[in-house]
């Protein structure tokens, strides 16, 4: 899967896999590669073989919020597009970690703005918005208050906006 991130000014590309505990890819084209395990839920253990960094994130829809040596980013996911796939469109909103969704905002027929959120999950007992990745129409809502996500579960789909 490639997937691309916006941070400030700056897009970046990245493309990696991941097999037990090892990864290896691509970052803006440069070749990556190491192992890598999680601590606990939002702080991972890096190893690229130049040395080893514990690499703090936060996911919220789209954004991630990363934390390593003392220096925090914004990253925003613009898109992603897995390999013999055309890019795929924004029309679902995925759940980023594993929780408890324990609010729906939106119900179908419902006109969204790329922004406004959709839905609160709570995990690692912190509520998390999360946000309509663009403009639209709720077409469907896959899933009920209360209800356990995993991580990367569809929540809701999109279509394009009404006229």
């Amino acid at each position: 899967m490639i997937e691309s991130y916006r941070c400030g000014d700056s897009q970046h590309t990245v493309e990696l896999r991941l097999r037990a505990g090892e990864f290896s890819g691509e970052v803006n084209g440069e070749p990556v590669e190491g192992f890598l395990a999680e601590l606990e839920p939002g702080l991972l253990e890096v190893d690229t073989g130049a040395g080893t960094v514990q690499v703090h994130f936060v996911q919220d829809g789209r954004r991630i919020w990363v934390h390593c040596r003392g220096q925090a980013w914004a990253f925003e996911q613009v898109a992603t597009v897995r390999q013999g796939e055309p890019e795929a469109a924004s029309d679902q909103l995925l759940s980023p970690i594993t929780g408890k969704l324990v609010e729906l905002r939106v119900s179908v027929g419902d006109s969204v703005v790329k922004g406004d959120t959709l839905a609160v999950l709570e995990a690692m007992k912190m509520e998390h918005g999360l946000t309509a990745p663009r403009d639209g129409v709720v077409a469907e809502v896959l899933v009920t208050e209360g209800a356990q996500v995993e991580a990367g579960a569809p929540l809701i789909r999109l279509e394009g906006e009404e006229a």
